[in-house]
């Protein structure tokens, strides 16, 4: 059954196009990740998909009678409490209790963080009776128990879902296909064969090949550019003669270097920094408590040397936005103390 069929859809900022001409259809199982950079169009498509807006061309159609629930980055939740919100009798408290939730279903929806309203709302969606989900990014605000319940949910729901996450875990553990968003243009990728791999796998090897594709063109457009800039650097008595159709398209393929740069998403850029010192970032027996008292971290040492890239991770509420707030300087420790290089 097919639940939504989405066509030429089409969508810009007001200083720059996002996407053009982008369709999907979702019927029941598939599961279709969505990917691409930030702000090239993925939670718009969404709002597209989940009749939250309407596109500046295309079409968008729902199967009759197909109910779509839709999580959003920023969900609006009901007055009342976390328990009502949610509904589901014993089902609700469970799902709530597998998304980190079970010491708040008392608590008042507006008394919630960013975060934990979240997660009340991801609750509700997965306890409801609905053909199609429409997920933005329900790995947010996520442990990691909670994350692997949410990849093992997802991944045996009949239903369609369609999924924006930067998880690449979830993605590959998930989807069977993947819509990827590159410069404006939409790329379907799903595996070929029963023992193909899932969406994301298929994603992986698809942008592969395209990125070699658009590396042997460029690789030509070198070896052509060299050839006329030591054509266009003869001598200056011949240079009047020089057709003037081939001098253009000579400066072209010499200043298309850029140019390709630009539509491949990268640059080559230098620029002008600060070396970096051989000191970083070091904190030394570390501890912090809330003003009441409630200890939150307790005898951290951590040295980051850099260049170090380091992920912190830990169940909700176990002090790592703390942390980060104290290596930061925006809090001062109950005891220890951080010290930093000057650069």
């Amino acid at each position: 059954m097919i639940l939504i069929d989405a066509a030429g859809l089409k969508a810009s900022r007001p200083n720059r196009p996002l996407f053009d001409d982008v369709s999907l259809t979702l019927s029941d199982g598939d599961r279709v990740g969505v990917v691409g950079i930030n702000g090239c169009g993925k939670s718009t498509l969404l709002r597209f998909l989940g009749r939250e807006a309407t596109p500046e061309a295309g079409e968008v159609r729902w199967g009759r009678g197909a109910r779509v629930g839709f999580l959003t980055q920023q969900p609006i939740l009901p007055d009342g409490s976390v328990r009502d919100a949610v509904g589901a009798g014993w089902e609700g408290e469970a799902m709530l209790d597998r998304l980190g939730m079970a010491a708040l279903v008392d608590s008042r929806t507006d008394e919630l963080s960013g975060g934990q309203a979240k997660r009340v709302a991801l609750a509700r969606l997965l306890c409801g009776e609905y053909e199609a989900l429409i997920l933005d990014e329900p790995t947010n605000h996520l442990d990691l128990d909670a994350i692997k319940f949410l990849e093992e949910w997802l991944a045996a729901y009949r239903g369609g879902l369609v999924l924006v996450t930067h998880d690449r875990h979830v993605l590959d553990r998930v989807t069977t296909k993947v819509l990827e968003i590159d410069r404006g243009t939409a790329y379907l990728h799903m595996p070929v064969g029963k023992h193909a791999g899932s969406g994301y796998a298929a994603y992986l090897a698809g942008r592969a090949e395209r990125e070699e594709r658009a590396e042997a063109a460029e690789q030509v457009r070198k070896n052509l550019a060299v050839k006329e800039l030591a054509w266009l650097r003869r001598g200056a008595p011949a240079r009047t003669a020089k057709p003037k159709a081939r001098i253009a398209t000579a400066t072209a393929l010499v200043q298309g270097k850029a140019q390709a740069a630009a539509r491949e998403g990268s640059l080559e850029l230098s620029m002008g920094s600060q070396r970096l010192g051989s000191k970083g970032i070091e904190a030394r027996d570390i501890t912090f408590s809330w003003p009441d008292g409630t200890p939150v971290l307790g005898g951290v040492n951590v040295a980051f040397e850099p260049g170090d890239r380091v992920g912190i991770v830990g169940p909700n509420g176990a002090g790592k936005s703390t942390l980060l707030d104290l290596i930061a300087g925006r809090l001062t420790p109950t005891g220890g103390e951080v010290e930093c290089g000057t650069t």
